[in-house]
């Protein structure tokens, strides 16, 4: 876990954790050289020993999320690794997730016009991504972020794949997702 205040791979300061997910912990950050707010994806440094399929996972999240450019994806911009903790950065963006609003909706519901606003974002967000051959597979409340403007960010590649793949990291017969959502 990195402190806030530290300045990591000689570029981020660390303001605070803003997210854990099941591959590691997101933080916002200040990017010293290009002086502006961005947040950063962190993984395990054991990762290699404990998971290479971890590793190859988060490197793909960000081969195929810099191909898409759409203002309903949230934006990649580098990997690194830094005193073994590989890392992605990526656009910051103060809002909630969509679980999180729905946890504070009444009876955990939305008003269809603010549902069907959200969905059809959604929905283009996840057009831009196809038009790049790119399946996301694994749509849920908690890989939608929303902003104070009511714009939608889809985030969370981690296990997408190219759809004209017939073969990479997913056996025969293995299924990958969230199985809530599935």
């Amino acid at each position: 876990e990195l402190t806030p205040g530290v300045l990591f791979a000689n570029r981020y300061r660390i303001d605070q954790i803003i997210g854990r997910g099941g591959m590691g912990v997101v933080y916002k950050a200040a990017d010293t050289q290009l002086d502006e707010t961005v947040a950063i994806k962190t993984l395990p440094g054991d990762v290699m020993s404990r998971s290479p399929e971890d590793l190859e996972r988060f490197k793909r999240e960000i081969r195929l999320a810099r191909k898409i450019t759409h203002r309903n994806v949230l934006r990649t911009y580098d990997y690194g690794e830094a005193d073994g903790v590989y890392f992605i950065s990526m656009e910051f963006v103060r809002g909630y997730t969509l679980a999180e609003l729905l946890e504070e909706a009444e009876a955990h519901q939305m008003a269809t016009r603010v549902a069907m606003g959200i969905g059809r974002q959604i929905c283009r967000g996840l057009e831009a991504a196809h038009e790049q051959g790119i399946i996301h597979r694994d749509i849920k409340p908690q890989n939608v972020l929303i902003d104070h403007k009511g714009e939608v960010k889809l985030m969370d590649f981690g296990i997408a794949r190219m759809a004209e793949a017939h073969e990479g990291m997913t056996q025969a017969g293995l299924i990958v997702g969230t199985p809530h959502y599935m």
